[in-house]
């Protein structure tokens, strides 16, 4: 280091990367700014209507699937419209096992499936 300044490389530096405290009007879309009102939500690129089929599939298979199966379908369906079609179709698959392997749900198919045969109702 030269005495009683800086060095030719520290020199450049400075004059290659002006430092500052304040946000300049290229980084206004990276920097976060301190009103909460301006602030997009976090949540705006994340698939929620995907993970809701997802988790409502797998509580379809480990939970009661008389509520999660409907719910489970219903999500995959509005995760398919909206364009979230892994989730979407992991949240059917997930809700067509938990149909079949609901006690319930299989006895009121069958009970329609009778009913529909013998052509009562």
């Amino acid at each position: 280091m030269v005495r009683g300044g800086q060095s030719a490389y520290i020199q450049e530096m400075d004059k290659q990367i002006p430092l500052s405290l304040k946000a300049s009007e290229d980084d206004a879309e990276g920097a976060q700014s301190a009103d909460p009102a301006t602030q997009e939500p976090a949540l705006k690129d994340q698939p929620v209507i995907g993970y809701l089929a997802v988790i409502c599939g797998v509580f379809a298979i480990f939970a009661w699937g008389i509520v999660f199966v409907p719910m489970g379908l219903a999500f995959s369906v509005a995760a398919l419209i909206a364009g979230q079609g892994a989730w979407g179709f992991a949240g059917l698959v997930l809700s067509v096992i938990g149909l079949m392997t609901s006690p319930t749900l299989l006895a009121l198919l069958g009970m329609g499936a009778v009913a529909a045969f013998f052509g009562i109702g």
